[in-house]
């Protein structure tokens, strides 16, 4: 029972990383600038989120010290976001995932001093080896260095939010944390708007941006971030994350079936790209056999 429960989870798993493996594909479609789109996304989702927990009946109370806590990591999951989105604008969707797929790195470190778990030399091992063949694909890839650098930033910030929810989902449900992060989200994105002079600018999106816009936030966003808060009570953040760099193979894909030759790289990227997938099949066997925490 406990085995069909665990199998469960990881196909839930699966799922939210084959939502967000789309979210690129519409960050690309919408033809809006990262930090518009991202404001739009943080509304509808959040106005989404509120609907659904209202609906529910969650209560959405929370102490001082909660309220502030949740809108500082909020504040990271809105940078987040925003590099992302831009590595996308400045470079294209298989750029944008191979510089994110050095999370498994940042997490590797992150993890055993958020959660003061056992360190294991075998993360940092793998953490390298995504690292490396992330210098591989920027070396035959060097056009695209600023989308290098903002998607790694990108895998940064979700690699201390991702790591961090896991100790936050011990104190607090699922919707609360999600509900209140994208507020302090969304604060984040208006004082960056504020700071660029463009606050009072932001234009109300319509026709195809809009709709790709609500698809972004309700399935890719409400439900795939809070359902990826929730599963962490059954499975810790690192195999997460790991299992996360998935995420690349599904952008990539389907970004090549939609967008076609814009997509396609130098033979050096997909060598890159295919040490990053040997990396990520091959972590969770190796874990089983060699780590004893």
């Amino acid at each position: 029972m406990g085995s069909n429960l665990k199998i469960n989870k990881f196909l839930l798993l699966h799922f939210i990383i084959l939502l967000w493996g789309f979210t690129p594909v519409l960050g690309k479609l919408i033809s809006l600038q990262a930090l518009d789109l991202v404001f739009w996304r943080l509304v509808f989702s959040g106005l989404s989120l509120f609907i659904y927990l209202r609906f529910k009946g969650a209560s959405l109370r929370i102490n001082w010290k909660g309220f502030v806590s949740l809108m500082g990591w909020g504040a990271v999951v809105g940078l987040h976001w925003y590099f992302f989105y831009h590595a996308i604008k400045v470079s294209n969707v298989a750029i944008t995932m191979a510089g994110f797929s050095s999370i498994t790195l940042f997490a590797s470190v992150v993890q055993p001093l958020v959660l003061k778990k056992k360190f294991f030399w075998g993360d940092a091992v793998y953490g390298l080896i995504i690292a490396a063949a992330i210098l591989v694909i920027l070396q035959f890839e060097k056009f695209y260095a600023l989308g290098i650098f903002y998607g790694v930033l990108a895998a940064l910030t979700a690699a201390l939010f991702g790591v961090y929810n896991g100790k936050l989902i011990l104190k607090h449900d699922a919707g609360k944390i999600t509900f209140y992060e994208f507020l302090g989200a969304l604060v984040t994105i208006c004082i960056l708007q504020g700071l660029n002079g463009e606050l009072g600018n932001i234009q109300f999106p319509l026709g195809s941006d809009l709709i790709y816009l609500l698809i972004l936030s309700v399935f890719c966003t409400t439900l795939a971030f809070t359902l990826s808060v929730e599963i962490l009570k059954k499975i810790d953040p690192l195999t997460v994350i790991i299992t996360n760099n998935l995420e690349p193979v599904y952008g990539v894909g389907f970004s090549l079936l939609i967008f076609g030759q814009s997509e396609l790289m130098s033979s050096g990227f997909y060598i890159g790209a295919s040490v990053l997938l040997i990396a990520v099949f091959t972590y969770p066997f190796f874990k089983r056999k060699f780590y004893k925490g």
